[in-house]
């Protein structure tokens, strides 16, 4: 069934039927109403918290690099200091909005369908993955996360730990999590020369959590278990993701 819809729905009309689904059941399910929601005094208050935990990834070098910083501001300024409260929920695609040329978006490099490939926003999945990465850290809880199909660096190379990272894809792939903390949250991110820095911000101290990344080999593929030190001192899995192993050499 879903062949035949692709055959004869076009690919443009499919992703707009597909934005809409994700709006109504949004609404439907009341999951809208619990979307973090800004003002200006939030927004001011939320500038005064120190900042808590912070990651710091290399911007990897390439032809690209400026493009994706460009992109990356974009996306930055979308949410930048948003207070995210307790209960709340915060969806990347639903503050940055469709990357698109008419956005201000530039072309940049994207894995699509397993493979390197170039589109508007290109590089988005770097921040992605770096909130990602603060909210697993922060103790945050995961509501929609999607790894890379493929893993394109060595480990030499990589800007985050294999297992650590998030995809996204407007319409189809988004990165949701709800703050279960006791305390309200933001996040905090700049670019400082080809160093792209996020924190985790609160008005209050933050536990930081310790994580672990088990990776393996098998027929080449990459079997990763993202686990998390729990209150009782010991590591417990929250989170399995494969990928495979794709010709390296080419950088995000």
């Amino acid at each position: 069934m879903r062949t035949i819809v692709r055959a004869l729905v076009p690919s443009i009309l499919r992703f707009h039927m597909r934005v809409f689904w994700i709006g109504f059941t949004d609404l439907v399910t009341g999951t809208s109403l619990k979307f973090a929601k800004n003002s200006p005094e939030k927004l001011e208050t939320a500038k005064t918290w120190p900042e808590r935990i912070t990651i710091t990834q290399p911007i990897n070098i390439s032809e690209w690099a400026e493009n994706k910083k460009h992109n990356l501001r974009i996306a930055i300024s979308r949410f930048q200091d948003l207070p995210i409260y307790p209960n709340e929920i915060f969806s990347y695609w639903h503050y940055v909005g469709n990357p698109t040329e008419k956005a201000g978006y530039k072309v940049g490099i994207n894995i699509i369908k397993n493979q390197l490939d170039f589109d508007y926003g290109g590089g988005l999945c770097q921040l992605s993955g770096l909130l990602y990465h603060l909210a697993l850290t922060g103790g945050l809880g995961i509501v929609e996360r999607h790894p890379h199909s493929a893993d394109l660096y060595t480990d030499e190379t990589r800007y985050t730990p294999l297992g650590a990272d998030a995809t996204t894809a407007y319409g189809y792939k988004d990165l949701r999590f709800k703050n279960t903390l006791e305390v309200p949250v933001c996040f905090r991110t700049r670019i400082e020369g080809n160093q792209l820095i996020g924190s985790l911000c609160a008005p209050e101290h933050l536990k930081e959590d310790e994580l672990q990344f088990n990776k393996i080999l098998v027929d080449g593929i990459e079997y990763v278990d993202t686990l998390r030190r729990n209150e009782l001192g010991e590591f417990e899995i929250i989170c399995k993701q494969s990928y495979k192993i794709a010709e390296h050499g080419t950088v995000l």
